[in-house]
This record gives structure tokens, sequence and C-alpha cells, in this order.
């Protein structure tokens, strides 16, 4: 059975960079995988239009596209990637408390989707984009880190 990285008492302390670089990985792979999942909605004419506010009748409205996309996957990496660091400075198993806590984040991060003026294919997209994200970011940075 593997093991978590940092949840092995003789690990060497990770130095921000070498996260920071495991985040960019886990970033690049959900900005691909959310990319893939963009065209594909395109192609089955899936439309992905979000309040671009908070949601309500008078809301204004947008359509998701490659932009979002990047950045949407991009920057929970990184914001991944330095509660991860901060986690090996202050527990030796910070690899099992990071998972637990992005599984929070990956969950709660599907709540608003319900509220949104989505199509049923379109909710599902996102919720695979939300999965594909959570799932490439939480890998690469507890394995690669």
């Amino acid at each position: 059975m593997a093991t978590l990285a940092s949840d092995s008492e003789d690990r060497v302390p990770l130095s921000l960079g070498a996260v920071m670089k495991a985040a960019l990985v886990g970033a690049g792979i959900a900005a691909v995988g959310n990319l893939i999942l963009l065209l594909l909605a395109d192609l089955f004419n899936i439309p992905l239009n979000v309040a671009a506010g908070p949601p309500g009748p008078d809301a204004p409205v947008m359509t998701i596209g490659p932009a979002q996309v990047i950045i949407f996957s991009v920057v929970p990496a990184f914001v991944g990637g330095l509660l991860y660091f901060v986690l090996t400075r202050v527990s030796t198993k910070a690899s099992t408390i990071f998972i637990i806590i992005a599984v929070i984040m990956a969950l709660l991060s599907l709540l608003p989707l319900f509220g949104q003026p989505l199509t049923t294919g379109g909710v599902i997209v996102l919720i695979l984009m939300h999965t594909v994200a959570a799932v490439a970011i939480t890998w690469a940075i507890v394995t690669r880190a």
C-alpha cells in the first residue's frame, strides 16, 4: 500500500518551489481536462451560461469560455499549493488533512451550480469540470510535491 508523501516521519521538509511546481502540474492537467470538456460541451451544443454575479432574476448572464476555464483551473491549484505548504510545516499528517480539505472544498464548490441558469447538461458538464480540477490538483500536489 502506498503512503502519502508528507505522512512519513522521515520526509525532508518541502520547499515552496517544489510545492508550486506540483501545483503547476495539477493546474495544467486541470486546465487541459476542462478545456476538453468545454470543447465537448460546445460540440454537443450544451450551453454553459452562468450568472455573472449573485444569482437572481435580474443577474447578468455570461457564457463560460476558455479564459474562465483556465483561470478557475489555475488559481485554485496555487491556493491549494500554498495551503499544502503551510500544512507540511505544521503537521506530520499534511497529506491526509489536505485531502480532507480538498474533498470538502470540491463538494462545496458544487453547491452554487444548482442556482445557475443551466440546462441539465450544463450542470453535468460543470460538475465534471469541478471534479477534474479537484482530482488533478489534489493528486498533483500530494504525489508530486
